[in-house]
């Protein structure tokens, strides 16, 4: 993309979150027999700053504020999203099943093989069968 010195560039940067102002401060053009390079210098919004070339900056570029303003709300939009899923994801674990346990009524053959089983072994978690029965299940890492 090219851009006119004096543009104001709005950059998401990738390595750390936030929103950085940039000016093109200058364009260079390199001629070779390869073809034409254009890079360009931006100087950002910050006191005491220096000249960067913009192709060093990892992130990415909008032209107005209203678009990074719109980028920056999907972000944060997706990562609540996320967090909520997550804990959902845990009150259905773990609220849930344990509703399941106090909701049902298991067999006395139920209860004695629930309380012989209650110490969970080392990479194992609890799961609750559709009949009750609550059992230890080695979960592989990666379904976690």
């Amino acid at each position: 993309m090219s851009y006119d010195v004096g543009d104001v560039l709005w950059i998401i940067h990738q390595d750390r979150p936030g929103l950085v102002a940039y000016r093109v401060v200058e364009e260079i053009t390199k001629k070779t027999l390869e073809g034409e390079l254009v890079q360009y210098l931006v100087l950002p919004a910050a006191p005491r700053a220096k000249t960067v070339q913009l192709e060093s900056i990892k992130g990415r570029i909008f032209l107005s504020k209203e678009e990074a303003k719109e980028a920056l709300i999907e972000n944060a939009t997706r990562a609540i999203d996320t967090i909520v899923n997550k804990t959902q994801n845990l009150v259905d674990k773990i609220f849930f099943n344990n509703s399941q346990i106090a909701t049902s009524s298991p067999s006395s053959k139920q209860q004695s093989s629930i309380k012989q089983k209650e110490e969970l072994k080392e990479g194992y978690q609890w799961v609750i069968m559709e009949d009750g029965t609550k059992v230890q299940v080695k979960i592989p890492e990666i379904m976690k």
